[in-house]
């Protein structure tokens, strides 16, 4: 079979794009993921990968030809026997060979120290009690799966994207996992979190529908917005999952408040907060995390600590060795975790859930870990070395928690893959039921745009 390589919607704008540089040839073999050409956008410049494994049938456009979003540019088959039997000229290059990063990038990724791997918690650290009970094998099964599920989806989302079947761009999670599903386990269904413009791992930890996502990021009506937010404002509140915000650090202060009303109320709920290192610098960070302080909320602070706010390392914009220092200011717990690790996540975001639950007041949580992907769809990443990668890659969570189930606690090569298998079949069904699904009726804009005060002010929790 042939298939078309298409030119997905990298830019800001969504305009042309220009070719620099291919990096493969017909006849070359290629895997899932491997850059094909080199593309300067209004953005930035960006390799483009292939969406699939095969054999580079053909090259469309040559260096220097300007192509539209949605161009056919290449095409890839998937046999040999496919390839067309008179042989291709291939097209001239700027180089006969490209490394994958250049010496200007390795140069300036010394410059930021940014292969340096942040330090280990205190020994001192205790966050997490002595007498904290073992994990059990079918919590970690459960937590395996969840990890599983997000990064296949992420993962689909990102080679359909490639093809052009995605719309908008995407804000992606991969190698984040252990955060989201860690800290959701440690929660009840009746707590709720605020999450960012990279949510998806969060909706699915908390217990989303993988189906109602893939619909909302297709804008349809079944989607779990409705359609209305797509894929940076994903909610589900029936299991917890407050509207969430793509403005930075926004949604510190509506968790603080949440937690306050559910003081206020007399439950013993929680409010959870996701944010990026690139909020804590923020206005709205300091103010909703200092007024919970001052009340005791019953609020988890979650600092998904991957490094980098967009491009700009953590370095540039802190003077001080970890994030959770910040809680001193505030005058209460701050904690620096392995990120990396789903186990560590879940025992410390479960120590801070019960600690908020006796009314003893808010914990800030700094999770060290790594994007695996740019930015955005439209981020190349090119402020990053190979080596920083690969270091981080090395501690995978999703590898590290099946080698502990393998290891620690007797579980079988054939239940791991079955559960993989499992959640690549979940995920094409999702994304089959997007693309199936209704597109919502015009007059669904109006809906839930207005309310009465009663309504507001006498509704029954």
């Amino acid at each position: 079979m042939i298939f078309d390589v298409v030119m997905p919607a990298l830019g800001a704008t969504g305009g042309d794009v220009t070719i620099q540089e291919w990096l493969v040839q017909p006849g070359q073999r290629v895997e899932a993921g491997t850059p094909l050409v080199v593309v300067e956008t209004d953005k930035a410049t960006v390799e483009v990968e292939a969406f699939r494994a095969g054999y580079v049938r053909e090259l469309l456009a040559k260096p220097g030809d300007a192509v539209s979003i949605g161009a056919v540019v290449a095409r890839l088959t998937d046999s040999m026997e496919a390839l067309t039997e008179t042989p291709v000229a291939p097209l001239p290059s700027t180089r006969s060979t490209r490394e994958h990063e250049s010496t200007e990038v390795k140069a300036s990724a010394g410059k930021l120290g940014v292969s340096k791997l942040p330090a280990k918690a205190s020994a001192s650290n205790r966050l997490i009690p002595d007498d904290a009970t073992e994990i059990s094998a079918d919590l970690l099964l459960s937590m395996f799966r969840q990890m599983v599920l997000i990064r296949r989806f992420e993962d689909h989302l990102y080679q359909l994207f490639l093809q052009g079947l995605v719309p908008g761009t995407l804000h992606q999670s991969q190698g984040q996992e252990a955060i989201a599903v860690g800290v959701c386990a440690a929660l009840r269904r009746d707590d709720v979190i605020f999450s960012t413009h990279r949510p998806v791992a969060h909706v699915i930890a908390k217990g989303g529908s993988v189906n109602a996502i893939a619909a909302e990021l297709w804008g349809k009506a079944t989607g779990c917005a409705r359609g209305k937010g797509g894929q940076m404002h994903l909610t589900d509140v029936a299991v917890g999952v407050m509207p969430t915000n793509a403005i930075v650090g926004a949604n510190v202060p509506i968790a603080t408040g949440a937690a306050l009303g559910f003081r206020l109320m007399g439950t013993d709920r929680v409010a959870v907060s996701f944010f990026g290192d690139g909020a804590v610098n923020t206005g709205a960070m300091h103010e909703g995390v200092n007024l919970a302080a001052v009340k005791d909320a019953p609020v988890i602070f979650v600092c998904e600590n991957n490094q980098y706010a967009a491009s700009t390392h953590i370095s540039h914009n802190l003077r001080i060795a970890t994030i959770a220092e910040r809680a001193k200011a505030y005058g209460i717990p701050g904690f620096t975790v392995d990120g990396m690790d789903v186990v560590a996540v879940y025992e410390s975001a479960r120590a801070a859930v019960a600690r908020a639950r006796r009314g003893e007041g808010p914990t800030l949580l700094e999770y060290t870990c790594y994007r695996y992907m740019g930015h955005s769809r439209g981020d190349p990443g090119n402020y990053r070395s190979k080596q920083e990668m690969a270091e981080w890659r090395s501690r995978d969570p999703i590898p590290k928690c099946r080698a502990l189930l393998l290891n620690d606690f007797g579980q079988d090569e054939r239940t791991l893959d079955e559960i993989e298998a499992e959640c690549q079949a979940e995920v094409e069904a999702a994304v089959a039921f997007a693309m199936s699904s209704h597109e919502p009726a015009p007059e669904e804009a109006l809906r839930n745009a207005y309310t009465t005060w009663p309504e507001v002010f006498y509704a029954q929790p």
